[in-house]
């Protein structure tokens, strides 16, 4: 077994107790690991692999920080697409000891890693770079308030449209099953190397949702009948845009590497968190 250095980083918003994260740290000394505690504020700490406890969120925030070292998640959430390990507080103990096989299963080599595509959304104004980060799930386009904005659309160097409604998404694979899935989104297998385009809310009947290979950019100018325009990353982090700024969405340098130890395939994952099977 090869020692093994895990940090912790937990959701900000989820009211955990000190005595069950020194657990959760006991659980990973007892196979002969160790755990540090994880501040994304105190930079990256030495460490072979992220545990992220809470949901979707807490992972989202995760990736972004730790760029490509991997990262195991723990759902104390709700459906928790990301996340590999449910952890039910109901029942602390069984929980406890199907994570302490878990990290058996890691220190022993026994897990894989599912490399996740990111994209690069770039602010440009002016004809000059003024912001670029990285998402894992979606980049958002709207209005900061609740009136209609007209957005071009690009898609490689072609242009596409001039669409009418109240924002628009651009989302990884990944993504499909968040906000883009709420907005009338399709649903793609996260090892498919596509973005999906939503518009939210459009005023056109014919503006339906597109697919296009994320080896192409996409660039999306803003227009308004106002000066609020919001730029959202990931549902986390929201950039104020001007009337004419050109957001540029392209393929990620780097890859969001997320731990598998269960080997549950995409679409019976998919039926159990839609709850499709007992429908």
């Amino acid at each position: 077994m090869i020692s093994m250095r895990f940090g912790i980083i937990r959701s900000p918003y989820k009211p955990l107790a000190e005595a069950f994260i020194e657990k959760m740290m006991a659980c990973i000394d007892s196979v002969g690991a160790a755990a540090v505690p994880f501040y994304p504020d105190n930079g990256i700490p030495e460490v072979d692999m992220i545990i992220s406890i809470g949901g979707d969120g807490t992972m989202l925030a995760a990736a972004r920080q730790v760029k490509e070292i991997p990262i195991l998640g723990i759902n104390l959430g709700h459906l928790g697409f990301l996340t590999n390990i449910e952890f039910d507080c109901c029942k602390e103990k069984e929980s406890f000891l199907k994570l302490r096989q878990a990290i058996l299963k890691i220190a022993h080599g026994q897990y894989k890693i599912d490399q996740r595509c990111r994209i690069e959304p770039v602010v440009r104004r002016n004809n000059a770079e003024i912001a670029c980060c990285t998402a894992l799930n979606d980049v958002v386009i709207k209005g900061a308030i609740a009136k209609l904005v007209r957005l071009q659309l690009f898609i490689g160097e072609e242009y596409v449209g001039n669409f009418p409604a109240d924002g628009i998404i651009i989302s990884t694979a990944t993504g499909s099953t968040g906000y883009s899935l709420s907005c009338g989104g399709p649903i793609i297998p996260p090892d498919t190397d596509v973005n999906i385009v939503t518009p939210i809310s459009s005023h056109l009947l014919t503006a339906r949702p597109l697919v296009a290979c994320n080896n192409k950019e996409i660039k999306i100018v803003a227009e308004a009948y106002h000066s609020k325009l919001l730029l959202s990353v990931d549902g986390q982090m929201d950039m104020d845009l001007d009337i004419g700024d050109e957001v540029i969405v392209r393929k990620a340098k780097f890859t969001t590497n997320l731990v598998r130890v269960n080997e549950e395939a995409f679409y019976p994952l998919l039926a159990r968190k839609m709850n499709w099977a007992n429908c």
